[in-house]
């Protein structure tokens, strides 16, 4: 009965905890943070709003007028405009980028860094010649950058033992020398591919070395005919090599690189293998050798003796007096030695021959020896390698001499003197 009469009785009021009705009300115009009243009602939104009152008008023809003068100076209308130091307005108007010369002169750099940088520091994937070259030697700090810092006794000791290992070779017969010529030819191509490889070219390496020591030892079996053979097989599987995707990036670029070592290494030396193919070629290949060797050893003595006037860009530490010099060496070398070894000497007019072969050679040991300073310039290193001691690397020490091969080669065609 209790629980129908409580059921029956309705409720009055419901409560939920947490939404209890504020104290007070909020009022039209009253500040939700303050108790106070406003200072004055404001309209209600319905009403119009009232027009804003009206300045009243100003006679500007009877003010006086105010002249520049008598503005205060520190009034902004009496700022000069652009009114910058030197300091400042050389910061928004010189052009001139961090890092270049004020010449504005191209000088690009010589010698690598002292320190060789961290990976990722370097460039990208295709280098290019006109890097800043931060920490590189440049022309106004080259003092003592190859002759000064030249171990000098170590390099004739390694030039003499060279020398010995050649004459050895020379002196076994062909088969020997053509295996020398080669092994020296394939670490010359090393040393190349690697340098293009260090500064961001992705040459197919192992497809250069092997161009080159076929094209040696195809001109050895085959003659003349085998070097457009190989070269031409060359240019085909370079293209296959970045067509299948061993190497994918640059392919034209980098095709270029390892089609240049072929040339550069392998079609210049090949000659060697060109001059073995007859009785005469060993003489022959000596008198080259000779040729060379007279050329770098008078320069080097000259230039340092009385070097003075500097050469060309490329190859700031060589000289005029050194250009000369080596020259004169060169053909005095032909006259008195190569006109005493066999096919030179042989009859009448020989001393014609000798000295033709020293005019052709004192021309063409300089063109290599500065051919190969700018590309190592061009590639921003000192040297190509340091299998040799005191000298670098075999291409460094052989520069000259893959230049005065084909010119030996062909003016003893001219001259007749091959045996075959």
């Amino acid at each position: 009965m209790n629980q129908q009469q409580s059921s029956e009785q309705p409720f009055e009021e419901i409560r939920i905890l947490g939404l209890e009705p504020a104290d007070d009300e909020v009022e039209p115009g009253r500040s939700v943070f303050g108790g106070e009243s406003p200072a004055e009602d404001l309209p209600h939104w319905t009403e119009p709003p009232a027009p804003a009152p009206v300045a009243p008008a100003t006679d500007f023809a009877a003010q006086e007028p105010r002249w520049s003068d008598d503005v205060p100076e520190h009034h902004e209308s009496q700022h000069p405009v652009g009114a910058f130091d030197e300091s400042t307005a050389a910061s928004f108007f010189d052009d001139t980028s961090p890092g270049s010369g004020s010449t504005g002169s191209f000088d690009p750099p010589l010698l690598p860094p002292d320190e060789p940088k961290p990976v990722g520091a370097g460039r990208s994937s295709v280098a290019t010649a006109a890097d800043s070259g931060g920490g590189r030697l440049r022309r106004s700090d080259r003092s003592g950058a190859d002759g000064g810092g030249r171990d000098m006794p170590l390099a004739v000791i390694t030039g003499l033992g060279l020398g010995a290992l050649a004459l050895v070779a020379f002196k076994v017969g062909a088969a020997a020398t053509l295996a020398l010529s080669t092994a020296v030819l394939v670490l010359a191509a090393v040393e190349f591919y690697g340098s293009v490889r260090r500064v961001g070219y992705q040459p197919a390496t192992l497809l250069g070395i092997v161009a080159v020591a076929a094209l040696n030892l195809g001109a050895y079996w085959r003659f003349e005919a085998a070097v457009p053979l190989v070269l031409g097989l060359t240019v085909l599987f370079c293209l296959l090599w970045y067509l299948t995707g061993i190497d994918r990036d640059a392919p034209m670029v980098n095709i270029a690189v390892t089609l240049f070592g072929v040339l550069y290494v392998g079609m210049l030396g090949s000659f060697v293998g060109l001059m073995l193919t007859d009785p005469n070629g060993i003489g022959i290949l000596l008198a080259a050798v000779l040729a060379t060797v007279g050329y770098d050893v008078g320069g080097l003595f000259f230039g340092r003796l009385v070097g003075r006037t500097q050469l060309a860009a490329v190859s700031p530490n060589k000289t005029m007096e050194g250009l000369v010099g080596g020259m004169v060496v060169c053909f005095a070398v032909c006259v008195l030695v190569v006109g005493r070894i066999t096919p030179f000497g042989q009859g009448p007019g020989d001393l014609m021959s000798v000295a033709v072969l020293g005019i052709v050679a004192a021309v063409a040991a300089p063109l290599g020896d500065l051919c190969e300073s700018m590309i190592k310039r061009d590639l921003g290193i000192k040297n190509m390698g340091s299998v040799l001691p005191g000298h670098g690397g075999l291409l460094d020490r052989f520069d000259a001499l893959l230049f005065v091969l084909p010119a030996t080669y062909y003016t003893a065609r001219m001259l007749d003197l091959f045996g075959a």
